[in-house]
């Protein structure tokens, strides 16, 4: 710290294990709390407490261990939600994250499912196509 007054600049960095969640199903927040050393000029991990607030209602919280954390909680209902996580602490400037998220029905989640193993088909054939046509191409 430069002064006796000043804090280090904290930063809460976070993502969804899963993108698609049903209702019912357990949802995963892993991520990341680093601090600014000005020494050193770089982003450091810091261990500390974060909380999490589902929808405005605090839902809990999580050890950050040399900066990573994880965080489940069961799904809400159906429709739209945003999860905020928070990091205050003495000597620290205090980091706010948030995440948006959405609740679907388990047949919406299965036909996204099948439409991206579709698309990952396609893509496998469509490399292996152009391979053959690079290798018949050279025969000619």
């Amino acid at each position: 710290m430069s002064s006796l007054n000043s804090s280090f600049k904290t930063r809460l960095s976070a993502h969804f294990v899963d993108a698609f969640v049903c209702e019912g199903e357990m949802i995963t927040v892993e991520g990341w709390l680093t601090f600014y050393d000005e020494k050193e000029k770089e982003w450091k991990p810091l261990d500390g407490k974060v909380k999490f607030y589902l929808d405005g209602k605090e839902i809990g919280e999580s050890e950050a261990k040399m900066g990573s954390f994880s965080f489940s909680f069961l799904s809400p209902y159906l429709g739209r939600h945003k999860i905020d996580i928070k990091f205050k602490a003495p000597g620290y400037e205090p980091s706010y994250k948030s995440l948006e998220f959405e609740v679907v029905k388990s047949e919406k989640k299965s036909h996204v499912l099948r439409a991206a193993k579709l698309v990952l088909v396609l893509i496998m054939l469509l490399v292996i196509f152009m391979i053959l046509s690079i290798f018949i191409a050279k025969r000619l």
